[in-house]
Formats: structure tokens, sequence, C-alpha cells
């Protein structure tokens, strides 16, 4: 393929009569003043000039001293075969002509010169060649981009296929056999090669859609099988269409997806185990909470039947007791009451992990002020100064929250009952941008190394057994906040008293 010729800068002007030199000459420079003109006066001048300034147009006249024209383009011819030259000369003989052709001049002026014919010659290889030059520097770019396309396909991290009208490859890059076959040693022909059985009725059937032209492209997930391994690719198959919108190939993009495919699989048999795993537990639950009603209902017969009898003893025989026998009596009463309030305890706990709570807004400042007054009328003997917030309210269930407040500050009556005055606060503070409640105590409070069995159900950390109860109260508690959506934390000292804090969303 002949080298594109460069758009034309400077032409070299040969002419050995002065006067017609210099008229030219200033002609050319005027008619192309962005062009360079050298001027020689023979043909060995403009041979140097030639080699030192490689112009891409001569004009020439043939006969001159020292070297002619004829010679000087021979040389001229041999060190660029594209140079356009143009003989200015009065002779007019066939050697002459035959010679100009040989050498490929491409016009013949004859003297006198004829400015316009030359300029017109000029102006016509001026045109050729900077059309030739845009049309160089288009292919240029056109291959540029071309290997740019090249690279980016074959490169691609993902396969890229180029797929003719009947489903056979017109080209493929390397990532898309190594997902569709290659490792079998063959790369596939068409887009249903190595295609998993299963999966080829639903890949012909897009594939007629699109040539039908009911849709222009399609997405799926389909498994290529080689080498008895099976793997999942992405496919997206789009139409191409020329500038008449007639359909020439298609794109298809796969994208290997096995990887995905498995960590799928796990997560569902995963799932699967977690779900069969909460049936069990829903199921052991339902167990526990019926082995506790039941426990709970079969053990209050006994219990009403023993009160009963130890009642009606104290009616009956008191008198002839002696007071070992009726002190005897008496805690035996004292232990089926405790009883009772332990199985009420058991099953309202129970209760707790099945109620859902409502969504309301509760007056806690007067729930608690309600709980303060029952506390201080149960043990009106007690020197005891409740400091309860005003204003304060959330958004939960009113029975549970109340159960709540009757928890904390039953609580804290409790662990404050061996104090000369009992101080007990409810109010509200911020954390984190957050408000959260509170149930402050001046009372026996507990290492804050054994937080966290404090709301563990039965367990009781040491002194609680002076204070009574059953350790179930701030599991309760725990329980119905965290049922909320909340959480419930605490703080304290020993001998220093206790504070519980709880949030509500």
């Amino acid at each position: 393929m002949p080298t594109a010729r460069e758009r034309v800068t400077s032409i070299l002007y040969v002419e050995d009569e002065a006067e017609a030199r210099e008229l030219i000459g200033n002609l050319l420079t005027e008619e192309h003043p962005h062009l360079k003109i050298f001027i020689a006066v023979n043909g060995a001048e403009g041979l140097t000039l030639f080699k030192e300034h490689r112009p891409q147009v001569v004009v020439t006249d043939i006969r001159m001293p020292i070297m002619d024209g004829l010679t000087m383009a021979g040389h001229i011819r041999d060190m660029d075969p594209d140079v356009d030259l143009i003989a200015v000369s009065a002779y007019s003989d066939t050697s002459f002509l035959v010679r100009a052709i040989e050498l490929g001049f491409s016009n013949y002026v004859f003297k006198p010169v004829n400015f316009s014919k030359l300029h017109t010659a000029l102006t016509r290889i001026i045109k050729v060649r900077e059309l030739k030059h845009r049309f160089s520097e288009q292919n240029e770019l056109l291959r540029q981009s071309e290997q740019r396309l090249l690279a980016t396909f074959d490169q691609a991290a993902v396969g890229i296929g180029h797929v003719a009208l009947d489903g056979t490859f017109l080209r493929i890059n390397d990532k898309y056999c190594d997902i569709a076959g290659c490792s079998s040693g063959k790369a596939p022909e068409t887009i249903y090669d190595f295609t998993h059985p299963e999966d080829l009725p639903v890949c012909r059937a897009h594939h007629e859609l699109l040539l039908t032209g009911k849709q222009r492209s399609y997405s799926l997930e389909k498994r290529y099988v080689h080498d008895g391994v099976i793997v999942w690719a992405s496919l997206t198959v789009s139409m191409v269409q020329d500038r008449s919108g007639k359909d020439t190939f298609m794109v298809a993009i796969v994208d290997d997806i096995t990887e995905r495919k498995l960590l799928e699989e796990k997560i569902a048999d995963l799932n699967r185990a977690l779900s069969a795993r909460a049936e069990e537990l829903e199921s052991a639950n339902r167990d526990l909470t019926a082995f506790n009603y039941t426990v709970a209902h079969d053990l209050r017969q006994p219990l009403n039947l023993i009160s009963g009898y130890c009642q009606a003893v104290s009616m009956t025989c008191g008198e002839t007791l002696s007071d070992d026998c009726r002190d005897f009596l008496q805690k035996a009463y004292e232990g089926t009451v405790k009883m009772n309030k332990l199985v009420n305890a058991l099953l309202e706990f129970a209760e707790m992990a099945h109620v859902k709570p409502k969504r309301e807004t509760v007056d806690l400042s007067r729930e608690a002020e309600e709980i303060a007054a029952e506390l201080a009328r149960s043990e009106p003997q007690r020197q005891a100064r409740f400091t309860i917030a005003p204003g304060l309210s959330a958004r939960g269930d009113n029975q549970l929250l109340r159960a709540v407040l009757a928890n904390l500050l039953g609580n804290a009556w409790k662990y404050t009952a061996e104090r000369k005055e009992t101080l007990i606060e409810f109010g509200s503070s911020m954390r984190e941008g957050e408000a959260v409640f509170y149930v402050r105590d001046n009372g026996i409070g507990f290492d804050m190394a054994q937080t966290k069995e404090i709301f563990v159900p039965f367990r009781r950390l040491p002194g609680a057994q002076r204070a009574g109860g059953f350790g179930i109260g701030l599991a309760t508690v725990d329980r119905i906040i965290k049922r909320h959506g909340g959480q419930v934390w605490a703080e304290g000292e020993q001998d220093k008293g206790a504070t519980f804090y709880f949030s509500l969303p």
C-alpha cells in the first residue's frame, strides 16, 4: 500500500533565467503566503536545497547549466518517490517529454510561463495532497480506534463475543472461551455450545425473539458444562443494526457467576438449617410455656390445700397448740403464700415471651406516681421520699411499661428497706443524643463486675436474700424493654445505691 503524501508546506522553484525566476518567485510568494518558497538557479543548487528542506512540490526548468532539470528530477525521485514534479520549459521535443513522463512529472508548462496555468496546477496538487493527508489521518485514527477496541475486546474481564444471526461466533475473546468451554480444548463455535441441556430451550426461545424483532436484548443466568464441570454464567445478548436499521449481528457478554451461585446455595442451605432450628426452638418454647403453665396451675391446688389446712388447724386447734407448734404452722402458711407469689411470677414471666407490645403514648410520670403511692401505703412506717420527674412519656404498651416501672420502683423499694430514709428517683437524661429513663435509689447497691448477672432469670446478687424476691423482676424488665426494641442497663456501687436505665425507640 503506497505511503500517503504529506500536505504541502513548501515548494522548490528552479530557474536559470533571472527575470523569469524573480517574476515567478514573487508570484508564488504572493499566491501562497502560507508556504515556504525555495528558489535555485540550477539543478545542482536545486538538488542541494531539496536535500536540506525536502519540499513536497518541485517546479523546474528543463535546460539549465551545471545540472539540467531532468537530471535533478531523477535524483529527487530516487530520494522521494512521492514528490510532485512540474516542468517549465520552452522545449517540447519528444525526447524531453518522454523522459519527463518516465520521471513522473505531473504537469508541463511551456514558456513563456502562463502563471495562471502554473497556479492551477499547483492548486490542484495542493488540494489533492490535503485530501490524501486528511484521509491518512482518518485512517490512522480509525486504526488506533480499532486497536483500542480490539485490546479492550481481548483483555476484558468479562467474556465478549460477536455472534452471527445464525448463532455462530464471528469473534470471541479468551475470557468467553474460558467460561464457555476452552478448557475442553476447543473454543465454542456457536452460542449454544457447552450449554447445559436444561438451559438450551430458554436460550433458543430468546434467540428467536431477537431474530423476529420482538425484543432487542435479553439477559439470563445459564450453565455451561465442560470437562464434567458446571460453570454458572450471567449472559446478556443484544442485537446490533446497521444505519438502515437492518439486523447485522449480535453482541454476547458473559460473566462467570459460579462463585456467587455456590455462595447463594450455601446461604440457602444455611437459611434452611436456621429455619429448621428456629422451628425447633419455637416448638421447645411452646413446650416450655406449656410446662410452666402446667406446673404453675398444678402447684396451686396443693398449695391452696396446704394453706387452707393451715388456717383450719389454726382456727380449730390454735388454743391447744404449743407456742412452737403455732410457730411451725405459721411458717408453713407463710411458705404457701410465698410459693403462690412465685407461681404468679413464673406465669407473668412466661407470658412476657408472647405478648406483642402495643404502640401508644404512655404517661410514665403518672404511672410512676401511682406505683410510688402504692409502695408508700404498703409500709407507712418507713421514711421514704420519691422524686418523680413530671411530663415524662414514651411510645409503647401501657400495661407492659407499667410492669417495667413497677418492677424497677419495687426493686428500689426492697433494696432501700434498711436505710433510715429511703430516696427513690424517677427521671430522664440524654445519652448519645437519645432520651433514656432511669430509676435511682440509695439502697445497698451492687458490684459492677456482677452487672451481667442482674438481668438473668432467677439469678440474685449477694444481699438480695434479705430483700426477698425471686430473681424474676429485673429479667421481666429486660424482656419487656427488648420486645419494645429498647435497651436496659444498670450502674451501681456496693452500699452506695444503684441506677437502672432503659431506652425506648
